[in-house]
Parts: structure tokens; sequence; C-alpha cells
């Protein structure tokens, strides 16, 4: 018998897109790709995102600085 080969970060991370495919399809009745949004909106989406991330790796920093 094959011993299970242990999922790895990459495939992780494929699984997770997929799941955010699913969910934006449900949420919006398409693909990215289907979506015929400018340039510009998408950069727009993009860097509001990148915002969000920096806020949430600031409050993730903040916690860990709490535990010292």
């Amino acid at each position: 018998m094959k011993k299970p080969r242990p999922i790895g970060t990459e495939a992780l991370v494929c699984q997770d897109i997929a799941s955010r495919q699913a969910l934006g399809i449900a949420k919006y009745g398409m693909t990215v790709a289907a979506n015929p949004l400018e340039l510009k909106a998408w950069l727009r989406h993009a860097y509001e995102e990148c915002l969000d991330q920096a806020v949430y790796l600031r409050r993730a920093i903040e916690e860990i600085d709490k535990g010292k």
C-alpha cells in the first residue's frame, strides 16, 4: 500500500484559489476571466486588496508584539 503524499504548500494555495473562484462565481455569477471590467478597475480592486492586506499584517504584528 502506498503512503499518502503530504499536501505541499503549493497544493494548498491551489485549493484556496479554487475555493475563492467558487465563491466568486456564486457571488458574481462569473469567473474573473469573464468579467468585463476595464484595466483601471482591476488595478483599483488589486490596490484596495493590498491595503486590506497591509491592515491584516499590521494587526497580526500587533498581536505578536502583545505576546512579548
